[in-house]
């Protein structure tokens, strides 16, 4: 399933697949505290069971208010507390460096090895992802 919309206000895209018990989504533009925001109320209605992946796929993005960093973490936390796990993919030393700001412990660490095998190859068609 495929839904893809901007965020008004913002310069945040966002595009959400979703396969099974993973939803993939991946951000272009800025991801500000409005973004997030949306982003959480997008995925949130994905998510009908326990257990689910969401796989953040930061490689379009081109910047992060840090301000955005806090509610991302709370986030996490809301999402741990129903079994579900959080991944940073994609995202650039740039980014990376704006959440260690505010991530001292590391919540919203890299993706785990065995996430590889969830790595868009290249020249993969979007539809066909996750």
């Amino acid at each position: 399933m495929l839904s893809r919309q901007e965020a008004a206000g913002t310069h945040t895209e966002i595009e959400i697949r979703q396969n099974d018990k993973v939803v993939w989504v991946t951000l272009s533009g800025i991801l500000d505290r409005v973004g997030v925001e949306r982003l959480i109320s997008r995925v949130t209605l994905r998510l009908d069971r326990r257990g689910c992946r969401i796989v953040l796929d930061g490689s379009r993005l081109t910047h992060l208010d840090y301000r955005a960093t806090g509610a991302l973490i709370a986030w996490n936390r809301r999402l741990r507390a129903f079994h579900h796990q959080l991944y940073l993919h994609g995202w650039s030393d740039y980014l990376k460096a704006i959440v260690v700001m505010e991530d001292w412990d590391r919540e919203l660490g890299a993706t785990p090895a065995a996430m590889s095998a969830w790595r868009q190859p290249t020249g993969a068609r979007s539809e066909l992802m996750p």
